[in-house]
This record gives C-alpha cells, sequence and structure tokens, in this order.
C-alpha cells in the first residue's frame, strides 16, 4: 500500500477520496498521512486489523499494521480515520485473532449444534507473520467432542497466549424446553352475605 505525507486540510483530503491517517510506534514519531479510499480497503479485506504488511511512505517500506479504524455506523465503508502502527522485522506484539466456524451446515434443524466459547484468541508474533483468522472445521465433529486452544493450528511464528486446556468450541445436544400451557386460575363462586331481617 502507498501511504502519503499529509500536508492538505482534511476537507480537501476527503474530496479527493483519500483517507486521513496517522502512522506511530517505537521508533518512528507520529507523521499524519493519507491513503487512497480504494487502496485502504483492499487492506482491511486482505490483512484485517492483525496482520502485518508492507506500506510505502517516500519511497521506503515499512512494516505496519491497521490499528484502528474510524468510519460512519450505518457506512462501515466510508472510511473517515485510520491508524497504522509500525513495528520492526524483529519486533514482537500482540493482538487478537477472531476463530471462524466453516462448513456448520450439518448442525442446521439437528438435535446437536456447536458452541463457540472463545471466539477470538490473543497471540504473538513478529511482523513477518500473523494472520487475519483462524478457522475451525466443524463438519466431522460428533455430539461431546470439544475443541481446545492446543488444537488450534495457526500460521508458524504465531504463538497463542491463551491457555492450551482452554476450550474454544464444543459440540452439545440440542434440548427442546416446552412452555408450560398458562391454566386459567379457577373464578372463585361469588359469596352472597344475606341481611337477618329486624323484628320490630
Amino acid at each position: 500500500m502507498k501511504i502519503e505525507l499529509r500536508t492538505e486540510r482534511l476537507s480537501e483530503i476527503r474530496n479527493k477520496n483519500l483517507v486521513p491517517g496517522v502512522m506511530y510506534g517505537k521508533s518512528i514519531e507520529s507523521t499524519n498521512i493519507q491513503v487512497d479510499k480504494q487502496e485502504l480497503l483492499e487492506a482491511l479485506e486482505t490483512y484485517g486489523k492483525n496482520m502485518t504488511f508492507k506500506a510505502r511512505l517516500d519511497g521506503k517500506y515499512h512494516y505496519v499494521y491497521i490499528k484502528s479504524v474510524q468510519s460512519r455506523v450505518l457506512k462501515p465503508k466510508n472510511i473517515l480515520h485510520f491508524d497504522l502502527h509500525r513495528v520492526t522485522e524483529k519486533e514482537t506484539f500482540t493482538s487478537h485473532i477472531p476463530i471462524t466456524v466453516v462448513n456448520f451446515e450439518k448442525f442446521t434443524n439437528k438435535s446437536i449444534h456447536f458452541e463457540l466459547v472463545l471466539n477470538q484468541v490473543t497471540a504473538e508474533y513478529t511482523a513477518e507473520s500473523g494472520q487475519t483468522t483462524i478457522e475451525l472445521d466443524v463438519s466431522k465433529l460428533k455430539l461431546g467432542d470439544k475443541i481446545h486452544v492446543k488444537d488450534l493450528k495457526v500460521s508458524e511464528g504465531v504463538t497463542i497466549l491463551n491457555h492450551p486446556e482452554d476450550i474454544v468450541l464444543m459440540i452439545k445436544e440440542t434440548r427442546v424446553i416446552e412452555e408450560e400451557k398458562d391454566e386459567k386460575p379457577e373464578t372463585p363462586a361469588p359469596i352472597v352475605i344475606e341481611a337477618e331481617e329486624t323484628s320490630k
């Protein structure tokens, strides 16, 4: 991705279909930058917010990852601002890698279902490694099966920091709870009080 130094006002930048941002890191001063909107969207789709990639600024390449983005609530692709975190090749950093469940069609309208206990894990890796997501194939799992952190497959150079025995996903039985029918309370019989005749 090619980034440029930001010198114009924000309104002028956005009118040119560019997105303003800032790049920072341990060994670099905070720098105001801008990037083509389409290039930023492609980088987000390819690398997410936890995988490093190379960005070129003034002819020099930097290892960066997208730390955060600000966008409109109803228009997530309309990015208003973004943060790039620069890292060195040997520097390690931590980030959250999301868990994605695939091939779960067999559980549709079945007597068993999967329960995703952890939807992300914390991982440590260098600038040259990392991954956007961890896929879990549940097509061959059966009732009672469990997937632990130690069973997850990650890219070379990625270390998961969660406890190895933590449960990520389990297959459970689907139980249908029948709602009890509300019984109408019996209406108590009216109490008739007869007035006593008073003798004259």
